[in-house]
């Protein structure tokens, strides 16, 4: 009988422990998933140092996958961090696109190119663009086409703007295309350039060349029969034909030297009104034989720059005033001044200039009527200089006036 009642009070006793220890086990475990629950730092800091019984065991573990986990989170994140920042600091766009074709990565400059409003990324890529050169160039990588490269046009603003595009493919099915946006507007622009230049040079030479040739051909023929007068004549015309080439890569030589920013400005005071009337004393004979005449009015206007480029600048506005001035008329020089700027205005009274072609008189060998261009003596170059001048000296060079009714060009230097 006792020996049944100790065994009864061991069994209430061992089911209060019992009890007891479940309730306590109870607590640790809602105290422990309270604490996994919450994803502030001292939460999980909490793990590995409070005690949690017979779980302190498995929260270390968590406490060290939670850390581990987190150290590895934070290192994609910067890595994440440090490709965007990468990627926004390049000059071509990017655009990545998975197996189903939606947005996964994409740069700053793309966005920009295609002006996209943020949140696109993680849209399908046919409803964030439009254009077919880009879906089909897409298609074609996710289709393990190595290298896919085509050109289109974008419009930006009122500027149209060409766009190289290459695609390849990647190993991946989270990041299964990749495409680089090359803006090759300018590119394109000086490939134009390059090609009107040698266009426009190969015009230039190809009257003195051939003038040349025929000289030569006639000397040579004809030596032991020409006349002094006839050798003369050619040894004229090759002296001529000899000067304009040279000038011409004179010319081309100066305009690269000043576009290069290679040209150093020796600045000192300058009188305006005293440099063109100077000016005009040295060009009195050309200008008599057509019989044009200078007329300078308006005041002195002081300017700091370099005299002798300035005289060279102006000089060619002259010159091509006497060229295309017309005869019997006057070449109008007007000298202003304002609190901070010079203004010289030259006007001549000839055929001038038509409204279309003001623009382009500034470009190297552009002359506005071809066909005259051989009757003409110079390079085609004199203008491309002046403006560049002009520009080195931090001012301004426009023309203005009626077609038939002769040109202005207006200069303005800062004082």
């Amino acid at each position: 009988m006792i020996a049944l009642t100790i065994i009864a009070i061991l069994a209430i006793a061992i089911a209060i422990l019992f009890a007891l220890l479940w309730t306590r086990m109870r607590a640790d475990i809602r105290r422990l998933a309270e604490r996994l629950g919450r994803p502030d730092a001292e939460a999980s800091a909490s793990l590995d140092v409070d005690s949690f019984g017979a779980l302190d065991e498995i929260a270390s573990r968590f406490y060290r996958s939670r850390t581990e986990l987190s150290r590895q989170l934070a290192g994609a994140e910067f890595q994440n961090a440090l490709l965007q920042q990468i990627m926004n600091g390049m000059g071509e766009g990017v655009l990545a696109i998975d197996r189903q074709r939606r947005v996964v990565l994409a740069n700053r400059r793309f966005a920009e190119m295609f002006t996209l409003q943020p949140g696109f990324v993680g849209q399908p890529l046919a409803s964030v663009l439009r254009n077919q050169s880009i879906l089909s160039g897409l298609d074609e990588a996710l289709g393990d086409r190595a290298d896919s490269a085509s050109r289109f046009s974008i419009r930006s603003g009122i500027e149209e703007r060409k766009i190289e595009m290459r695609a390849f493919p990647l190993p991946s099915h989270e990041l299964a295309a990749v495409a680089l946006f090359i803006d090759v507007t300018h590119v394109e622009r000086l490939e134009e350039l390059r090609r009107e230049f040698i266009a426009d040079f190969s015009h230039e030479v190809r009257t003195p060349l051939a003038a040349l040739k025929s000289a030569v051909e006639t000397f040579e023929l004809d030596r032991g029969h020409l006349t002094d007068a006839d050798e003369a004549q050619l040894r004229r015309i090759m002296s001529r034909q000899l000067a304009r080439l040279e000038r011409l890569a004179q010319d081309l030589s100066e305009l690269s030297h000043i576009e290069a920013g290679d040209l150093s400005l020796e600045r000192t005071e300058i009188d305006l009104r005293r440099l063109l009337e100077d000016l005009c004393e040295d060009f009195r004979d050309r200008a008599s034989a057509k019989k044009l005449r200078f007329v300078v009015t308006g005041e002195g206007a002081h300017v700091h720059g370099d005299a002798m480029r300035l005289q060279q600048a102006f000089a060619n506005l002259l010159d091509n005033a006497i060229k295309y001035g017309g005869e019997e008329a006057t070449i109008d020089i007007d000298v202003s001044s304002t609190s901070d700027r010079g203004i010289v205005r030259i006007t001549d009274h000839g055929e001038g200039i038509p409204a279309e072609e003001r623009d382009r008189i500034f470009h190297r060998f552009y002359r506005i009527d071809k066909s005259r261009s051989q009757e003409i003596s110079g390079t085609g170059l004199g203008l491309a200089i002046t403006k560049h001048l002009i520009l080195q000296h931090r001012g301004n060079i426009e023309v203005e006036g009626v077609a038939g009714s002769g040109a202005t060009f207006i200069v303005t230097l800062p004082r």
